[in-house]
């Protein structure tokens, strides 16, 4: 195939072929598990994604995919129905979905999507490790004789279903006719008659070629046709002085299995793959919608004002008239009097109209609310995506460790946005890895401990309302909170002081830490110091948090707190100092007033009394990254504050006052303030204006951290001078420098500027040219005059764009210059990260 058209059809190949891996991947597992009607069903299941798996890439040209599917289809189809497959079945198959993997992700990268290690793959599905079992080996000619006419009776029936016109159900017929095809080859290999074999083979193939109507299909009948009647000749030739068996089973509920997996696929078939991109495009327009109908709302309140106003004009206009009429005022009056009833038949018309807008509205809404609800359901998926591929890697690597593990699923229907299923998948590797590495004891361990053989390891996914938890819980030795210190001693996280003032809880919680592992060699599995600190940096960014138990020689339970839905949802608005921000609601415990004696100190730590518990205790301000504020508690009266909440972590932080609550929209900051962590992005208010949105996990996470840690990882702010005379730009350049991180003073001219500097350390300085008493090319020349000052960066910031204007200001000593349109396309922010200090 010509290389152009591969690559544009290979995001739609890729994303459908790691879907029928997961489908195979758990199918072939399920082989080995549960009844023999449901190991049919799942070899039913198995055999008709390999098939189409085959077929999508013969279409596209790619033959080893191709090669290595027919061959894994040749050995499925010598799996008898009903009996536990040979070990080298499974085995082989999970390698061949590790080498698909493999080469999909070098087809993601732009090379040729090769399967490493084909030829190897291609000899072990030919070796012996998927002949029948014993007992279907067992079966004489005669009861075969006997099945084998039963089966091409259906077979000849699934044909003349097929050639009648109307089938609704079509490639659930087909299917159901490959499948009994399939059972009476596999019979025939099994019994060694070769002649049935094969003719059950160009059966097969020709049910196949019928799954589309056509002259293809009819081509197909008759040559199917042919076949049937050589094989019911072949069938009626063998001889019967062979004992007859027992009847066997009847094969209906394998017939039904395969006709459900049809009509699964035929709804399938009738889905359509819609883009992230397009999805996001149309949440945005959605939303859209809403702000639109929020904004209607404050219109017609406005309207309703306005005609209150409007009736209030009239009854003063009314007793002006009746005045008149006491005072005789003759032709005034009647003109007023006219004059009063065409604006009081204009009001009645407005009201009408506000009425018909407001019951327009209310329709506008709820359409707009069903629509957000019907995207929002696009985006959720069977949390079952993430954790059916669990199944494969724990087998891989409990077999690799040498330990016994029983895999135990829970919650794999409950549905969760998408997104968070695909950045969750690596963290909860990990949590799995160090379960079965760190965890569970091998069986010698367990069996001197007194515990079961087979350890066990448990991962579900709990609804809580408006969140979710995901937990991994293993049943083996339980973290040990002393090992963890030694080991952060060891490798020089923490000073042997240090790690002695840590409660156990947060000795626990080091492992979290990046670069921590308790392992002192590399192996494949562990020691690298990459892994629980993912699973927090994760955490953190899809607005949850993970929370840690454990139990001395149970077990080690990890719990991942994480919203359901990761764009939408009920926003806090508060406000601290002239800031207001929101925050995600589910976080928000309670809102409570602190009197003077709820707060104190406890070990050098501020803390509040929240019915009769120590929390920790801090200014929102500060929390946030502004400049601390004076609290009310701090003049001896009551404080306005909020309890957060996530994953068993609580603390309280002040703030000024409740703005109110409303849905909101968390939309992305960009790459240029990724690395704002308390931050999770901004929101749309229904009045336009744009608040930032906190990160409560963030929040909570700093704010419950001991003070060690905090001291050994606190980042250094930049403080930023910025110099404008206009009030709007000077705090606009200020909110967007302190939503990046920095802390921001301000000056109104070059000479109020020049005080500050010499009173305040700063790292930089933003400056407009035009302002009275000392403008931005004065202020830069006094500063790179001055003997303390001559190291700062300048950026002058103005509306001046002439070359000659540019030059002069870079002329006086300017680091950079920009014009005012192009501060809010983020030129600004990259300049300061170019200018400042390193570690700055």
């Amino acid at each position: 195939m010509d290389p152009r058209v591969l690559r544009s059809l290979w995001p739609i190949f890729a994303a459908e072929t790691r879907e029928q891996l997961q489908t195979i991947g758990t199918a072939v597992l399920g082989l080995e598990q549960g009844t023999a009607e449901q190991a049919s069903e799942q070899l039913t299941a198995l055999k008709r994604e390999v098939h189409s798996l085959k077929g999508s890439a013969a279409s596209l040209g790619l033959a080893d995919i191709e090669q290595l599917m027919h061959a894994l289809e040749d050995g499925l189809a010598r799996c008898a129905p009903g009996h536990v497959p040979p070990a080298g079945l499974v085995e082989t198959t999970l390698r061949i979905l590790s080498s698909m993997e493999a080469a999909l992700n070098r087809g993601d990268s732009g090379e040729m999507p090769a399967i490493e290690g084909l030829g190897q793959l291609l000899a072990a599905l030919g070796r012996g490790g998927f002949e029948q079992a014993p007992e279907v080996k067992a079966k004489v000619p005669a009861q075969f004789r006997r099945d084998g006419l039963q089966t091409l009776e259906k077979l000849e029936t699934s044909l003349g279903r097929l050639c009648s016109p109307g089938l609704e159900d079509r490639p659930g017929a087909v299917w159901e006719a490959v499948g009994l095809a399939e059972l009476l080859k596999a019979a025939a290999n099994t019994a060694g008659i070769s002649a049935v074999e094969s003719l059950a083979s160009s059966v097969r193939t020709g049910f196949a070629r019928m799954e589309e109507a056509g002259v293809g299909a009819s081509v197909a009948a008759s040559d199917i046709a042919g076949s049937l009647v050589q094989l019911r000749g072949a069938l009626e030739s063998l001889a019967e002085e062979t004992p007859a068996e027992p009847a066997a089973a009847p094969a209906e509920p394998e017939v039904t299995a395969r006709s459900a997996a049809g009509r699964r696929q035929a709804d399938m078939d009738r889905a359509v793959r819609v883009s992230v991109r397009t999805l996001d495009s149309l949440a945005l327009q959605v939303e859209q919608l809403a702000a639109g109908r929020a904004q209607q709302l404050r219109r017609a309140e406005a309207h309703r004002e306005l005609l209150e106003q409007t009736h209030q004009a009239l009854l003063q206009l009314e007793r002006a008239a009746q005045q008149l009429a006491l005072s005789g005022g003759g032709g005034a009056l009647e003109s007023l009097r006219a004059g009063v009833g065409q604006v009081r038949g204009v009001q009645k018309r407005l009201v009408q109209l506000s009425k018909d807008v407001h019951r327009e509205g209310e329709q506008l809404a709820l359409v707009a609310q069903v629509v957000r609800d019907d995207l929002r359901d696009l985006r959720m998926v069977p949390a079952s995506q993430m954790l059916e591929p669990l199944k494969r890697t724990v087998r891989e690597l409990a077999a690799r460790l040498g330990k016994d593990v029983e895999l135990v699923l829970a919650g794999g229907d409950v549905r969760i946005d998408r997104r968070i299923v695909d950045v969750l998948k690596d963290p909860l590797l990990h949590l799995v890895r160090n379960a079965l590495d760190h965890g569970i004891e091998t069986t010698a361990q367990r069996a001197a401990a007194g515990k079961p053989p087979r350890g066990q390891l448990s991962v579900r996914v709990e609804p809580r309302g408006t969140r979710l938890a995901v937990v991994v819980e293993d049943d083996g030795g339980g973290l040990s909170p002393e090992n963890v210190r030694a080991t952060a001693v060891r490798r020089g996280l923490l000073t042997e002081a240090e790690a002695a003032k840590l409660t156990e809880m947060q000795a626990a919680r080091l492992v979290f830490e990046p670069g921590f592992s308790t392992r002192d060699q590399v192996t494949e599995t562990s020691g690298r110091g990459v892994g629980l600190d993912v699973v927090q940096t994760t955490a953190t960014r899809l607005q949850g948090a993970v929370d840690l138990s454990y139990e001395k020689g149970q077990g080690t339970r990890f719990t991942i707190d994480l919203p359901l839905i990761l764009a939408g949802a009920l926003g806090l608005l508060v406000r601290t100092g002239t800031a207001v921000v929101a925050i995600p609601s589910d976080a928000v415990e309670r809102v409570l007033r602190l009197s003077p004696g709820d707060v104190g100190t406890v070990a050098g730590h501020v803390v509040a009394r929240v019915e009769d518990e120590q929390l920790p205790f801090h200014p929102l301000s500060t929390s946030i990254g502004m400049p601390r504020l004076p609290l009310a508690i701090e003049s001896g009266k009551p404080q306005t504050a909020m309890v957060l909440s996530l994953g068993g972590v609580r603390a309280v932080f002040a703030m000024d006052a409740v703005v109110g609550q409303q849905e909101i929209v968390v939309r992305s900051l960009g790459r240029h303030l990724q690395t704002v962590s308390h931050l999770a992005g901004a929101a749309v208010l229904d009045d336009g204006s744009v608040v930032p949105v906190l990160n409560a996990p963030e929040l909570l996470r700093v704010a419950a951290a001991p003070v060690v840690l905090r001291a050994a990882t606190e980042v250094r702010r930049s403080h930023i001078l910025v110099c404008d005379d206009a009030l709007t730009t000077r705090f606009a350049i200020k909110s967007l420098l302190e939503i990046a991180g920095y802390s921001v003073v301000t000056a109104g001219d070059g000479e109020e500027a020049l005080g500050i500097l010499e009173r305040t350390p700063c790292q930089l300085v933003v400056s407009d040219w035009q302002m009275p008493r000392l403008d931005g090319i004065g202020l830069t020349r006094r500063i790179r005059a001055h003997p303390k000052l001559s190291h700062l960066p300048v950026i002058l910031c103005t509306s001046l764009d002439s070359p000659q204007e540019r030059a002069a200001g870079l002329e006086a000593g300017a680091d950079g210059y920009l014009v005012k349109r192009e501060v809010e396309r983020g030129k600004l922010l990259d300049l300061v990260r170019q200018l400042l200090p390193s570690g700055a």
